[in-house]
């Protein structure tokens, strides 16, 4: 019985702490008080190894799909998965072709395996001197 009502505290206590999580990041303050531009490597690495931080750039709605067989759906806070995958100049990765284009203001990254039905497509914008995602197409057919 003692385990039983440990159980089910830890899992009340856990489950407060997932929800609190989802709450904080709107909350979540970007350091960046000055007028100073963020430099993208360091936004990239952030972006894609604090969840809290992610969701920050992410203002949804955002353009892009996710479609999955026949399962199609737009982002969501609700529906979104964490990316972990940074962007990066050239992949290593053989079976996929990858392209990269850059700007001052816009990235946009592709993956993709020619005539199979798999694309992913993101981008990123830089705005009042941060970045954000805008665009994320993943597409799995």
């Amino acid at each position: 019985m003692r385990y039983l009502i440990l159980i089910v505290v830890v899992i009340n206590f856990l489950m407060i702490g997932c929800n609190r999580k989802k709450e904080k990041f709107n909350n979540y303050q970007i350091k960046n008080t000055s007028n100073e531009i963020e430099n993208f490597n360091e936004f990239n690495i952030r972006f894609h190894t604090d969840s809290i931080f992610q969701l920050a750039r992410v203002n949804f709605p955002i353009g892009g799909k996710s479609i999955n067989g026949f399962k199609k759906h737009d982002w969501t806070l609700k529906n979104w998965e964490m990316m972990k995958n940074l962007v990066v100049e050239t992949s290593q990765m053989k079976d996929y072709k990858h392209s990269l284009t850059k700007s001052d203001t816009l990235i946009v990254e592709k993956f993709w395996i020619p005539e199979s039905g798999f694309e992913v497509e993101r981008k990123f914008k830089r705005i009042n001197n941060k970045w954000f995602l805008i665009y994320y197409n993943d597409v799995n057919l």
